[in-house]
């Protein structure tokens, strides 16, 4: 079975996402690196003191005391060194007295610390995840309102850009183009005069503007190719940058929730995480067809949390009105279905329903 935890860091200015997925197979170091690196990035890289940490809260729920990360020496020069890039480690958490010089590679254990280890022991291990938005640069000129509407006919909406990683892959998306100027999805063009995007009228929380920006030059916004944005007249004709739609798959089975996660993680990503209420109504129609009418989705509570299932604190909700005013089943039980007008209702994790599952981007 395998367990993602994401979690969103703030470091030296920058905004990142550093995921990492607990996987419940005992391998030798080497085959949990072939497993990692086929089906999610590579064996986990651990840079600072908050990445052992996300790290070791990824096998929380699990017995096992010691699990293969991706540090080793298998190189000729000795040096601790990642599998993800072969980068010497810069951060080390290791036990007193470790490393004892007598083995090449390194298992975290319960408490977080490090010990190295003979390579052919057969463990648990943790890898690099990978799920970041797809974006779509888009050649030709429109207006931002043109622009929008192209977006959301042929792929989700324009770019929303939650980070600076997303950022830097809308510049990638037009590398090849000599255009200067891109739209993406932010706008005020609202009542309260607030920046929000264009996908689910959300305020932003990450801002990229340029010096002096934004200057009230327009209710719409421009990206340039040093990365950074401006406030412009919304008439103005820009190609743009469309995001694609996250993707679910309605699965008909009758299952529990444990039992739906582990088949979205083994078949897909993971059970569906809904972020706002473009995904709500995606995640809804990829089972409309069926005549059931509940299903389960990755809303879980935890240390009476809501969070989904890849462990993020959920931000979005969209409950049924008697668990909005709190008078029926959330409070009493820990999982969440999707019923058939798109609401939510916390219900026994017993429970045996279809579900849907999330893809990765």
């Amino acid at each position: 079975m395998e367990r993602l935890f994401i979690v969103l860091l703030l470091f030296t200015g920058i905004w990142g996402c550093r995921n990492y997925h607990y996987i419940d197979k005992k391998m030798s170091w080497q085959d949990a690196q072939s497993y990692c690196r086929e089906r999610h990035s590579d064996l986990a890289t651990i840079s600072n003191s908050r990445d052992n940490n996300i790290a070791l809260k990824s096998k929380t729920n699990s017995a096992e005391n010691y699990v293969w990360i991706g540090l080793n020496n298998n190189n000729t020069q000795g040096a601790w060194r990642w599998s993800e890039d072969s980068s010497n480690a810069s951060f080390y958490n290791w036990n007193k007295g470790e490393p004892n010089v007598n083995s090449d590679c390194v298992e975290m254990r319960r408490d977080g610390r490090w010990y190295d280890v003979k390579c052919h022991h057969k463990l648990p291990f943790i890898c690099n995840g990978k799920k970041h938005r797809r974006y779509h640069y888009i050649d030709k000129k429109m207006t931002w309102q043109d622009a929008q509407s192209y977006c959301r006919e042929r792929h989700s909406d324009l770019a929303t850009i939650s980070n600076s990683r997303d950022n830097n892959r809308t510049l990638k998306s037009q590398t090849n183009s000599a255009e200067n100027n891109v739209w993406i999805g932010l706008n005020n063009n609202n009542t309260q005069g607030a920046w929000r995007w264009s996908e689910d009228s959300r305020d932003t929380s990450f801002y990229n503007w340029n010096k002096g920006e934004p200057r009230g030059d327009g209710n719409c916004v421009e990206l340039r190719p040093d990365g950074f944005w401006n406030d412009v007249g919304c008439y103005h004709k820009l190609p743009f940058i469309c995001h694609e739609p996250t993707i679910y798959h309605y699965i008909d089975d009758k299952v529990t929730w444990k039992d739906a996660q582990s088949y979205c993680r083994e078949h897909y990503y993971d059970l569906a995480t809904i972020s706002n209420m473009a995904d709500n109504n995606i995640a809804f129609k990829s089972q409309t067809n069926s005549a059931e009418n509940d299903v389960w989705i990755g809303l879980i509570k935890n240390q009476g949390a809501w969070r989904w299932s890849d462990s993020s604190v959920a931000s979005f909700y969209n409950w049924n009105k008697d668990e909005l005013n709190g008078d029926r089943k959330s409070l009493h039980n820990d999982c969440v279905e999707m019923i058939k007008d798109g609401r939510w209702n916390g219900v026994n994790c017993n429970y045996e329903q279809p579900f849907v599952c999330l893809r990765s981007l």
